[in-house]
């Protein structure tokens, strides 16, 4: 017999596959009456979707979404409680979703949306002075810097950020602009901040953000431009509130 976690787990996960009668056994009501949970279920989670990525929903409309939401919440049921967790495996689903191939920029855009969401929600530190920036230079270029939290990247093909911008102004949504975009997504109390990256600032900053020593991030951004420049870079993520600390390579 199951105890109560496995029970629990077993409806939970047979639920959202849809496969009623495999818990034909566990209660007295009929697997089909229990569509009315599924279905309030997959209503609540499909609505929780829209709220995160409301802006792809308005590219590809709400009943298309709904069908993706669908499969992707079959395929990828959430696996906490919390609902602001939920939908980070989306961009990823659309990619490779069938009737979305075609169309990569729902993809992207859902990717570039999900950024956001990590942004609003990841915690948010007292930035470090800029003044701490002599004291990286003793170190050298084995010193790593901590960045904001909050700081998450979107890559694009298109340009997202006015599509975006004008959803939530309610205006117009402007017309794609096909145009390869890096953008830093950060959050300042309750202000999202976007930042158009150049390649080799995008690797730079995503080096940094991934634990990677100055060292290393320069030698990679050098790779993309030699002319870079690892000092002025690390003022202006300084400036920018987005370096909070620092360690030492041992």
């Amino acid at each position: 017999m199951l105890n109560l976690q496995q029970t629990q787990d077993r409806v939970a996960a047979v639920l959202l596959r849809g496969e009623l009668n495999d818990i034909a056994g566990i209660f007295s009501t009929p697997p089909s009456r229990l569509n009315i949970y599924r279905n309030n279920t997959m209503i609540s989670l499909t609505n929780a979707l829209k709220a995160t990525f409301p802006v792809t929903v308005q590219l590809v409309d709400e009943n298309f979404f709904a069908y993706a939401a669908h499969a992707f919440i079959t395929a990828e049921p959430p696996r906490e409680a919390r609902l602001s967790e939920f939908g980070g495996g989306l961009p990823r689903f659309l990619a490779r979703f069938p009737a979305c191939r075609a169309y990569p920029v729902i993809a992207e855009m859902a990717a570039f949306e999900w950024a956001i969401t990590r942004a609003l929600h990841g915690a948010e530190t007292y930035p470090a002075p800029a003044a701490l920036l002599e004291r990286l230079r003793e170190g050298g270029g084995k010193m790593r810097v901590s960045l904001q939290p909050n700081l998450n990247f979107a890559f694009s093909r298109w340009n997202l950020v006015n599509v975006w911008l004008d959803h939530k102004t309610n205006a117009n949504l402007r017309p794609l602009e096909r145009r390869i975009t890096r953008i830093a997504v950060s959050r300042r109390g309750d202000d999202i901040d976007f930042v158009n990256l150049d390649p080799a600032r995008f690797i730079f900053w995503r080096s940094l953000a991934a634990g990677r020593t100055i060292e290393h991030a320069m030698l990679r951004a050098a790779s993309r431009d030699p002319l870079f420049d690892p000092v002025s870079e690390t003022l202006l993520l300084f400036r920018a509130g987005l370096v909070t600390g620092f360690d030492i390579e041992n």
